[in-house]
């Protein structure tokens, strides 16, 4: 009798211990349960791909114009730092672009510039300035900007192996709303009244040039 009343009470302890290991168990795995996973990272914006559009050297020359003999020789023999000094007193004296500051343009400065062939026909083309070494720098075009955001045009004051002060101008396009060939006219013809008109302030007068 003795022996039966101990193998029932074992019984009934071993089926009390058995819900609370599972709840034991259950807790454990509640406990345990992996943290969120992290939302993946937002997709960089992408550049805009660009592609060469020109690339223009042009003389710097005298005004000859003021001088009843012509000039001897036409080209300015100056110093880059000479045109540098030129634009650093007054930006838009020389360049010829709409929208241009009278002050030199400080890093990152946003200009609101408009290309118009022959004073008519005007496109928007708003750049920021940055600095680049040596007498040179570069304007990065901003949203509406005809050549598209994300172009670049480089400007880069320099002698040649002759001493003759020239400026070359070369521009890397996005997506352009104007045709290749226009694009192309018109920055010649503006890059290059640029290089005369820091003639003629180098040189207002042929016969006194210094250059």
């Amino acid at each position: 009798m003795r022996k039966l009343f101990i193998a029932v009470l074992t019984g009934a302890l071993l089926l009390g211990a058995a819900p609370a290991a599972t709840a034991a168990k259950a807790e454990t795995a509640t406990t345990a349960a992996p943290a969120a996973t992290a939302a993946p990272a937002a997709p960089a914006a992408k550049k805009a791909k660009l592609r060469k559009l020109y690339d223009y050297r042009f003389f710097v020359k005298k005004d000859c114009s003021s001088s009843i003999t012509g000039c001897s020789r036409a080209t300015v023999k100056a110093h880059p730092k000479k045109a540098w000094s030129q634009l650093k007193k007054c930006f838009n004296c020389t360049f010829p672009v709409k929208g241009a500051p009278k002050a030199f343009p400080k890093q990152g400065q946003h200009i609101k510039l408009k290309a118009c062939a022959a004073g008519l026909f005007c496109k928007n083309a708003p750049v920021k300035y940055y600095n680049r070494k040596g007498y040179s720098w570069m304007f990065t075009a901003q949203k509406g900007h005809f050549d598209g955001a994300g172009s670049k045009v480089y400007f880069h004051w320099y002698q040649d192996k002759n001493k003759n002060l020239k400026l070359r101008v070369w521009a890397y396009v996005a997506k352009p709303s104007v045709p290749d060939s226009a694009n192309k006219s018109f920055a010649k013809q503006t890059w290059k009244k640029f290089s005369r008109n820091m003639g003629k302030k180098l040189c207002p007068n042929s016969l006194m040039c210094k250059y």
